[in-house]
């Protein structure tokens, strides 16, 4: 019994297992998947306040899944839900999205518009009270190489002012081939809490307009846990505040210790840990934190929601970390000089190309990293400089990879110029284990 739905998943699984996995190609694959979430353009991320965004392929998280198999009552539940494979294979990078599919938290849909010769089908959804994931089809009756989405935005029906926080809508779907249908997620998280309700989704594609109503049924209640205790990696000083544990994921709000003499930039190491060492990590594709690197901040977990460890530790090893004083890289763009940069002077080789302020990065034995990432830019007048784009790529014979960054053609008088950086390869370590329950 059920041996179709748990050979259905299996076959996923193998799916990922005999693909050739290169360092290189990795990283070039993530890059160009962050290229694409910044570039405006494409709009795949709206953002009302600051956010990190980190989008890695699913191939990272294989030793995961090493070991998977399915319960017949799970096996039983896909099976009742056309396509719910095809969820299932989206959602096979996230623990918790998985567990609240197992738990029955998943909710078919199945609601359409239709214009022209488009078909968008929200299938289902999975939400609590600051978020929903959509699940959605788009259908054509002619081959489609390329599809994205121009805008998404949900409102109450009853017009009730929802307060966004940031979507996240993906890539682009491409086949050189072409397809009839494409099939995706759209990640909506709020500010306030939302109520279980009618909405409305409203959808731009290939400049037409979609209308699709949505009902979520009742939210689970969130599980918060305060705890008011200090990690700390090599003298620098991390205070977690409180953990909030979602259905869609887990919440940390952290602050940063004013005194640290380092600017922590990336955790992307912190995770949950159950008593029996089953840990819940980070965001794999999607939003990784909010809020200020200088202060406040919240990082986003993959959710244990719907499994109930007896004890639950956050874990903490190493951070991204850069000492204040050098938390920049200075640029005279006329001349084509770095002119400070972090320790350890890893950027060198600054040049243009096609418009973009390219360096060489020297990663050294970390030759798994890959997330060079840019910040603001601002002139010698302190005025931002706006950038839509990044990019990376990975010399296969040394230790060096090509960061680069979208930037506009400058007058002499705005040099040199300031960059901030939100990731960079040092780090700190430590061995930080907080029990939250």
């Amino acid at each position: 019994m059920f041996e179709k739905e748990e050979e259905q998943l299996t076959n996923l699984k193998k799916e990922f297992d005999n693909v050739p996995i290169s360092l290189d190609s990795i990283d070039n694959a993530i890059l160009t998947g962050f290229q694409k979430a910044k570039a405006d353009e494409r709009k795949s991320i709206r953002k009302k306040k600051s956010i990190y965004s980190f989008l890695a392929a699913a191939l990272l998280l294989l030793g995961l899944f090493s070991t998977i198999r399915i319960s017949p009552a799970f096996a039983s539940y896909i099976s009742e839900i056309p396509g719910m494979e095809k969820i299932v294979k989206m959602i096979l990078d996230d623990k918790g999205r998985m567990a609240a599919v197992e738990n029955k938290y998943y909710q078919e849909q199945g609601i359409y518009d239709e214009v022209g010769d488009l078909k968008v089908t929200i299938d289902g959804t999975i939400s609590d009270e600051m978020g929903i994931v959509l699940f959605y089809t788009i259908e054509s009756k002619e081959k489609m190489n390329e599809m994205m989405f121009g805008d998404v935005k949900i409102r109450a029906k009853d017009g009730t002012v929802l307060d966004e926080a940031f979507i996240s809508y993906g890539e682009s779907h491409h086949s050189e081939k072409g397809e009839y249908a494409f099939s995706g997620e759209i990640e909506y998280f709020f500010e306030v809490p939302i109520a279980p309700k009618e909405y409305i989704v409203d959808l731009k594609l290939k400049n037409k307009e979609f209308t699709i109503p949505l009902t979520l049924k009742e939210f689970k209640e969130k599980k918060e846990y305060a705890v008011q205790q200090t990690m700390e990696l090599e003298g620098q000083k991390i205070i977690v505040e409180k953990v909030t544990i979602y259905p869609l994921r887990a919440a940390v709000k952290l602050k940063m210790d004013p005194n640290n003499k380092k600017q922590i930039l990336q955790l992307e190491d912190l995770r949950l840990v159950g008593e029996n060492n089953e840990v819940w990590g980070g965001i794999v594709n999607g939003i990784t934190a909010s809020g200020d690197k200088d202060s406040d901040r919240e990082i986003y977990l993959q959710s244990n929601y719907f499994n109930e460890p007896k004890e639950l530790y956050l874990v903490l090893n190493k951070a991204q970390a850069i000492d204040k004083e050098n938390a920049v890289v200075v640029v005279d763009t006329e001349k084509m000089k770095i002119l400070k940069q972090p320790a350890g002077n890893k950027l060198s080789n600054v040049r243009k190309e096609d418009g973009y302020l390219v360096f060489d990065l020297n990663v050294g034995k970390h030759s798994k990293y890959s997330g060079m990432g840019f910040g603001t830019i601002k002139d010698v007048q302190g005025k931002e400089i706006e950038s839509h784009a990044q990019s990376m790529s990975a010399d296969e014979e040394s230790n060096m990879k090509r960061v680069g960054i979208e930037l506009p053609i400058l007058k002499a008088e705005q040099n040199p110029i300031t960059i901030e950086l939100d990731f960079y390869p040092l780090w700190i370590k430590g061995n930080e284990k907080i029990r939250i329950k």
